[in-house]
């Protein structure tokens, strides 16, 4: 990609962050800011605009990888999130949901409570089902991969040694990362994260799959539960728990074999066979695009298996089963929808089509043909150019479908950021000045 690429997305990344933060004493239309911390929201909020006004944890964590946002802001959020992490004393609540020992809160309100479920911005008896009996799995590793960018913008590598306000007292940093991680029941025998196939027991897989339903071993939080072994292995070291660092090391190695063991899958296309990973083991059996891109990106599977997958992502590109404008579904579209959602078909996440995930697909893409993985970022940029106002107005949609006119939440931070992360981070967008 070219420089000047890279600086007309970061223009408007950078004109989306200004919009989504809000310092402590702001007001919005939900609310006054009162949790001491310059809070990131999903995209822009004023007092006449609301797009998910709290604190969802996810991308930041995610965003404070590419050095645009202050070590002080991060530290904030950190210190946020594990403040809200539940204590040791399982919650039962009225609505059948149930809070686990140290889970992490989904989201964090204006006024600093916590909510550990989607679908909602009460934190008491009301949350949980239908949005999973516990929390979703994915939250538990958002503190560590925050730790972790904080670590690498400051180049302190004792950030896991620091003391945190907990639920438990003060305790390191390394500590509630690794209660965090280890909260939630994985597959004993690979260490996969993992959901019943009881409704009563309903677990989400990861927040931006919350309208989904899946069973069985889970694709992309056990990715996710790669790359926090990693990152908090490094945190431990800089706390220095070396055994307990080797310990989580050797948990990524079994993870990253039980992925390819489980979940790679080949499909018969015509006279072509292609190569995906699938979202789950059991209900949700399909190929998964996002979990798929991420795999490669990030490096989680052998350089083989990374080709043939990213093989298929390039056939899925090239017979428009998976893209549109550069934007990316969840799952191809010759596959149909999930089988069991709470979204209608073609629209949010069962069907419609996310920037989100467009970074990692270039990446992948970029792995087996640079032509195609250029034209795919093109295309992704011009559809985020396209309408473009720095109020976020009517574009930079969180999702699309055109063909249902189908268009949510314009000005949507991740759209633009996170693509410009991954892009950063995988060497195919210059740094930034």
């Amino acid at each position: 990609m070219l420089p000047e690429e890279a600086e007309r997305l970061l223009v408007m990344v950078r004109a989306l962050l200004r919009g989504s933060r809000l310092e402590p004493g702001g007001r919005i239309a939900r609310g006054v800011n009162t949790t001491g911390r310059t809070l990131l929201f999903p995209g822009i909020n004023t007092a006449h605009r609301s797009t998910y006004p709290a604190f969802w944890i996810r991308d930041p964590a995610w965003i404070a990888e590419a050095g645009l946002i202050d070590a002080v802001e991060i530290e904030g959020w950190l210190s946020l999130m594990i403040e809200t992490m539940h204590g040791p004393i399982p919650r039962f609540l009225e609505s059948g949901g149930l809070i686990v020992p140290f889970s992490i809160a989904d989201h964090i309100n204006l006024d600093g409570s916590p909510v550990y479920y989607p679908g909602t911005y009460d934190g008491g008896e009301t949350q949980g089902p239908p949005w999973g009996t516990y929390p979703p799995h994915d939250d538990q590793y958002w503190p560590t991969f925050t730790a972790y960018a904080l670590m690498r913008l400051t180049g302190d590598r004792t950030v896991g040694a620091r003391s945190c306000a907990s639920r438990l007292g003060e305790i390191p940093v390394w500590l509630a990362c690794d209660l965090a991680h280890h909260a939630m029941r994985v597959n004993p025998d690979t260490g996969l994260c993992w959901a019943a196939d009881a409704p009563e027991q309903h677990q989400v897989d990861w927040g931006y799959n919350d309208s989904i339903t899946k069973t069985g071993d889970l694709l992309f939080p056990s990715l996710l539960r790669i790359e926090s072994c990693h990152k908090l292995a490094a945190l431990l070291e800089g706390g220095g728990q070396l055994g307990r660092a080797s310990a989580i090391r050797s948990q990524a190695a079994r993870l990253r074999a039980a992925i390819v063991d489980t979940f790679v899958s080949r499909f018969e296309h015509g006279a072509r066979t292609d190569t995906w990973l699938v979202s789950a083991g059991g209900t949700g059996r399909l190929p998964d695009v996002w979990g798929t891109a991420l795999a490669v990106h990030r490096g989680f599977v052998p350089d083989d298996v990374a080709r043939a997958l990213a093989t298929s992502l390039l056939h899925a590109y090239r017979e428009g089963t998976a893209v549109f404008r550069g934007q990316i579904r969840h799952v191809p579209s010759s596959f149909g929808y999930w089988p069991v959602a709470a979204s209608k078909p073609g629209t949010y996440q069962n069907g419609a089509y996310w920037g989100y995930a467009s970074g990692w697909y270039v990446d992948a893409l970029s792995r087996v043909d640079r032509k195609a993985a250029r034209d795919c970022f093109l295309d992704y940029l011009g559809a985020m150019e396209e309408g473009w106002n720095d109020s976020g107005e009517a574009c930079a949609w969180e999702c699309v479908n055109p063909a249902l006119d189908h268009y949510q939440n314009p000005g949507y931070l991740a759209t633009v950021a996170i693509p410009y992360v991954s892009l950063a981070a995988a060497g195919l967008l210059p740094p930034h000045r």
